[in-house]
């Protein structure tokens, strides 16, 4: 389909710190590290008949600093393929020195996927939750928690898979107030034996973003 006109779960991510790298690196040096992101999250692993290969399980944009995504349809396994697929490419692209921070709602747009046209408050939403928080992370807006909170319920794998993906945290903002949100847990499985901020200890960040490196994260399973 190239043009979508119903409700999905949409996401936004910013690169923090993205003009001290346009400033600080050479355009080639920082182009690699782009298409090394972009290799390394084709899509999630599957397996078919014992092969296994990428598979593509929502659309997915970049333009400069910002990256977007799509779930490839309204139901609730699209909503997981995406936070999963979400949290793998966080956790990548913080790897390789590139902070994120971003947002997931839940609502109606309008995306012509041929000719790149994406329009709904569901990105205007997504877009204005990023800006407003102050950390390295992702919180999932309550729009998309009442639409696909049945996702979190029961004793099924996949509830208790999404309830570690998205715990509660309560998350800075930049007015000063920390707010309850479900968040996208990028700490998950993430080893770093001299700590997360060992990843950025070499790159060049201005204050605003030091600060976001050097916070402590302790997110907890939604129960």
């Amino acid at each position: 389909m190239s043009i979508i006109t119903r409700k999905r779960a949409v996401a936004y991510f910013d690169i923090l710190g993205f003009k001290s790298k346009i400033d600080n690196m050479q355009l080639e040096e920082l182009s690699d590290t782009y298409e090394k992101l972009i290799k390394h999250t084709v899509g999630l692993l599957n397996n078919k008949d014992g092969q296994f290969f990428w598979e593509q399980v929502c659309y997915r944009y970049i333009f400069s600093d910002s990256i977007f995504l799509i779930s490839r349809d309204d139901s609730d396994d699209a909503f997981v393929e995406m936070i999963s697929y979400a949290w793998r490419m966080m956790q990548v692209a913080i790897a390789m020195g590139l902070p994120l921070r971003g947002a997931i709602t839940y609502g109606d747009i309008y995306a012509n996927l041929e000719s790149n046209v994406f329009l709904g408050k569901a990105i205007v939403d997504a877009a204005v939750l990023e800006g407003q928080q102050n950390w390295i992370g992702a919180v999932v807006d309550n729009s998309a928690i009442q639409r696909f909170g049945t996702v979190f319920e029961g004793k099924t794998i996949i509830a208790d898979v999404v309830r570690h993906l998205l715990p509660e945290y309560d998350v800075p903002f930049k007015d000063g107030n920390r707010y309850k949100y479900c968040v996208l847990n990028w700490r998950q499985n993430l080893v770093s034996k001299l700590g997360v901020k060992a990843l950025f200890k070499n790159e060049p960040f201005d204050e605003s973003v030091q600060i976001k490196i050097n916070l402590k994260y302790s997110c907890r399973p939604k129960q």
